[in-house]
């Protein structure tokens, strides 16, 4: 075998390793996005099924049993969260219980995902914006995080009384 034969061998050799590196790579940059891509429907659906279970709750501990018509009856800014007598969710009976809940949920292979709410007051004309006020609109933000997302994904619900 002479020795241009071998450098056609070596060369061929080197091009099949190059061709082979970038499919592999190609692959898993196609597989790393169809994880991404389920992990954020997975995570978008638990954030919502979080806001749907929350929505079936009363607005306000005082509006549980009867109507408010004047936002001084409201729980205050600082209090709301559970209410002594509600250790888990099956117990909350209202919006505001739910602030600062955390919820993991485990998806196959898509592993642990942790949603964390976030209950508080806004003013009806700005919702992005929170208030210490007792208002009638109060804003539920939910975050999502799991290892296959690569930023937390936010879901959110404004509610008015």
């Amino acid at each position: 075998m002479g020795t241009t034969q071998l450098l056609y061998i070596i060369a061929g050799l080197i091009f099949i390793s190059v061709l082979s590196l970038l499919f592999l790579n190609s692959n898993r940059s196609q597989t790393d996005s169809n994880y991404y891509s389920e992990a954020v429907i997975a995570g978008i659906g638990i954030g919502q099924s979080l806001i749907d279970n929350i929505m079936t709750r009363a607005f306000d501990e005082q509006t549980v049993a009867a109507a408010v018509t004047a936002t001084t009856s409201l729980t205050a800014a600082a209090s709301l969260g559970p209410d002594a007598g509600e250790p888990t969710p099956t117990r909350y009976d209202d919006i505001d219980d739910f602030k600062n809940y955390v919820k993991l949920d485990t998806l196959g292979i898509m592993g642990i995902f942790r949603s964390s709410a976030d209950v508080y007051y806004v003013e009806k004309m700005t919702p992005r914006t929170k208030t210490l006020t007792r208002t009638f609109t109060k804003r539920i933000d939910i975050l999502v995080t799991n290892p296959y997302l690569k930023d937390t994904l936010k879901v959110n619900h404004i509610v008015t009384y």
